[in-house]
């Protein structure tokens, strides 16, 4: 079974209670699942926040919501804020609506779309 270190977010086999990439000891960090990707989303590549971005949509990790409308509105990484607006979309969280109305409205028609069909699936809830 495949698996992500909660440490680098490099996939890996979830046999391994150390992971091959960077080598973190996984059974010594003891936050929860969730709590380690919330945690994650500060992590310093584009790519990795992406990806916990959706393993957030896809673990319904509610208690993301605040970082990912921050990320939404303020990450340096188009692809980053995105995949925020995306999983806010998935969470459908009614906190995040006046941020996606906001972005919907905004400039930039790459994240606008995006936003309206978070908005859309936030409000059909």
């Amino acid at each position: 079974m495949i698996a992500f270190c909660t440490h680098c977010w490099k996939e890996m086999d979830a046999e391994h209670n150390r992971c091959p990439h960077c080598g973190a000891n996984l059974d010594m960090d003891k936050r929860s699942y969730q709590e380690k990707l919330v945690g994650a989303l500060d992590h310093p590549l584009p790519a990795a926040r992406v990806r916990i971005c959706w393993l957030i949509g896809e673990n319904r990790v509610g208690a993301a919501v605040p970082a990912l409308m921050q990320m939404a509105g303020n990450d340096p990484d188009l692809y980053v804020q995105r995949a925020a607006l995306e999983a806010l979309g998935v969470l459908r969280d009614r906190r995040a609506v006046p941020l996606l109305v906001k972005i919907s409205d905004g400039k930039n028609r790459f994240l606008a779309a995006i936003a309206r069909k978070s908005l859309k699936e936030t409000t059909m809830s």
